[in-house]
Parts: C-alpha cells; structure tokens; sequence
C-alpha cells in the first residue's frame, strides 16, 4: 500500500502517518494460497460429514453452531 497521512487531528497538531508498505512477498502469497485451499477442503469435509445426516433436520444448524463453541467452556474434570 503507498504511504498515507491523515487529517490533522482535533485540538492537536498531530497527523498520523503510515509508510508504504512493501506488500506480500511472493511467498506469503503462496501461503496464504495454501492456507485458504485448506480452510476450504476442511470446511467441506466438516459439512459434508456423514454425522450430519444422524442429527434431526431441524437441529443441525444449532448442532453446528455448538461445534463452534466447543473448546469454549473447560471440561468438566480440568475445571478449578
């Protein structure tokens, strides 16, 4: 990203500035790449489980959301 400065701020003299940016280097491009294609396969792979289809129609939207959640609350035997 080229370099910015901002308005000068209320009752300040003070113009936050931000130096260019030297972007993404060819590899953290290919990372972020492979990252992605992975989120991807495993977002599949998590949806299209075959658990899926035991849960009740009208409950596998809340059942997902749980998933979310899991690691949320300690189990109960490592609770203090």
């Amino acid at each position: 990203m080229p370099a910015r400065e901002a308005d000068k701020q209320l009752h300040s003299g003070y113009r936050p500035s931000r130096p260019e940016s030297a972007g993404y280097t060819e590899e953290q491009h290919q990372q972020v790449a492979a990252y992605r294609e992975r989120l991807l396969d495993l977002g599949v792979q998590v949806t299209t489980h075959p658990f899926w289809k035991s849960v009740e129609r009208g409950l596998v939207v809340a059942a997902r959301i749980q998933l979310k959640h899991v690691d949320d609350v300690p189990p109960a035997d490592k609770a203090a």
